[in-house]
């Protein structure tokens, strides 16, 4: 019963999914190669924590390990311009587009202030590149008072104005928010796989992408969630989640 879903489920996916879903480099700069480990692999998506620390945006998953020698200049900006440079204005040789999404994780006003005052004089190169923001987010009243160049990280939980709403990207929530958690060892149960597909239906009918975070890093993980059609698929095993792309296309 349980494969006769997850099989069900998968060719629901192919059919009514209408767009490619986007692969995502969960905490990326805990990589051996920040940023160059999931550009090579041809990711769609980067994520990045931040920390403010002596004026200096540090990319850090923990306070405790903030070093101003990891900085999102550093690990990310400066190399992500280079080869934007490099393929004509566009982050990959295809033309294709790159999101970044940062995850701030405390002063998120000041960080958003930083933020502003690096990224701006480069929003010309940057203008194939989508930057969301997350983590300590502006409240919804106040994306307005930002610069277009940023998009925000929507909520589940969390009522938006009309207007508010444009400035999202995509709508995230906690895998937790549907279930216990799911090691992705075995198929997913039927009642949380309907509260998954409520969830994204409803999102999909207001052209809203939708990510889950908190979801397994094995191959029946990537195939369940593609068949949800979950538009935003992380790991932090990227060559695993980059093979079963590849081979689920041919």
């Amino acid at each position: 019963m349980k494969k006769s879903l997850l099989i069900l489920l998968f060719l629901l996916g192919c059919i009514l999914c209408t767009s490619a879903q986007i692969i995502h480099s969960h905490n990326d700069y805990e990589q051996k190669e920040p940023f160059f480990a999931a550009y090579n692999l041809g990711f769609d998506s980067i994520e990045a924590d931040l920390y403010l620390k002596d004026g200096e945006l540090c990319v850090s998953h923990d306070q405790k390990d903030v070093s101003t020698e990891r900085t999102l200049r550093k690990l990310y900006i400066e190399p992500l311009l280079a080869k934007i440079k490099e393929n004509g204005g566009y982050p990959y040789p295809n033309k294709k587009p790159l999101h970044l999404l940062l995850d701030l994780k405390k002063q998120g006003k000041e960080i958003m202030q930083v933020l502003d005052a690096q990224l701006k004089p480069y929003k010309k190169e940057l203008r194939h590149v989508t930057i969301s923001i997350s983590g300590d987010m502006p409240k919804p009243e106040e994306f307005q008072n930002y610069d277009k160049m940023f998009s925000f990280d929507g909520r589940k939980s969390l009522i938006y104005s009309k207007q508010a709403f444009k400035r999202i990207y995509m709508v995230s929530a906690s895998f937790t928010d549907f279930g216990k958690y799911w090691a992705g060892k075995e198929a997913l149960s039927q009642e949380v796989a309907d509260k998954i597909s409520v969830f994204v239906n409803e999102m999909h009918a207001k052209n809203k992408k939708v990510r889950l975070w908190g979801t397994p890093n094995t191959v029946l993980g990537f195939a369940t969630l593609k068949a949800l059609r979950i538009d935003v698929i992380g790991t932090d095993d990227l060559p695993l989640l980059r093979n079963f792309m590849d081979s689920s296309k041919k």
